[in-house]
């Protein structure tokens, strides 16, 4: 900063003292108009007075103007960078919101996703169980049931075989024990009897190994699931609505009947 000053008094010192130089000396260089090297004193004095005003105000202020140059950059930049960290945060905390709120949808809709998987996979295994039940039921009932038919035709055999049984005297169910003779027809009524009863147990006995049973009703209830009524009839001393004679037994296969049984109900007398 010295040697700037020192260089301006020059400047200013060399100006006056050409401005005290003779005019006898200059008038040939006045008349022929050749520019002199000083020509531009006023200017450069000018300017010479406003750089020493400045730099008398940097000496005031301690700071020269190249550091006020670079402190007013500084103070700018600064300024700049603080407001580019502040968009930068501002945009980088909207952008975190907006990532976080797209996450959280995506997260819902997947766990809504899974939720329908899983109830269909639910589902699924509930018909899947339910099938096979039905399935197993249904075999069940085919296997149960097969000889549904081969039974009914064997209990009209089996009627047959009932009246035959009827159809002999109890006294002569048995013969006599003084009968000797086998060509007595007491005793051979009475071995006829016994065939036929044993051979109508056996076929019965067939039936029940195969889940069909036999039902006799006589004195129940009448029930029209189970009973066929055949005639009704007033009989003293009965109670009406009961079964009073059963013409037919009846048959059931697993429960579930395979013949209802023919039956006489006692009717009620008013």
């Amino acid at each position: 900063m010295s040697a700037l000053r020192h260089s301006a008094h020059q400047v200013l010192s060399s100006a006056a003292s050409t401005s005290r130089l003779s005019p006898s000396i200059i008038p040939p260089l006045r008349s022929q108009r050749i520019p002199s090297p000083f020509a531009p004193i006023s200017s450069i004095s000018a300017f010479s007075t406003s750089r020493l005003i400045r730099a008398a105000k940097d000496d005031a202020s301690g700071a020269t103007p190249a550091e006020e140059s670079a402190e007013t950059k500084e103070a700018a930049f600064g300024k700049g960078l603080g407001l580019k960290e502040t968009g930068e945060a501002q945009s980088t905390g909207k952008g975190s919101a907006a990532g976080k709120s797209e996450a959280e949808t995506k997260l819902a809709e997947r766990e809504a996703k899974i939720k329908e998987l899983t109830d269909q996979l639910l589902y699924g295994k509930a018909d899947m169980q339910n099938l096979q039940r039905r399935s197993a039921e249904e075999k069940a009932q085919a296997s149960d049931f097969a000889i549904s038919k081969f039974a009914r035709d064997l209990t009209a055999s089996l009627d047959v075989l009932a009246l035959a049984l009827r159809s002999v005297p109890e006294a002569l169910r048995q013969a006599p024990s003084e009968v000797k003779d086998a060509q007595d027809p007491r005793k051979a009524l009475a071995e006829l009897y016994s065939g036929v009863e044993l051979t109508s147990k056996s076929i019965t006995d067939m039936l029940g190994r195969h889940g069909v049973t036999v039902f006799d009703p006589t004195g129940e209830k009448f029930d029209p699931a189970l009973h066929e009524a055949m005639y009704q009839a007033p009989v003293p001393g009965k109670t009406p609505g009961t079964v009073l004679e059963c013409s037919k037994v009846g048959f059931k296969i697993k429960g579930r009947v395979l013949r209802p049984a023919q039956v006489g109900v006692v009717q009620e007398t008013s």
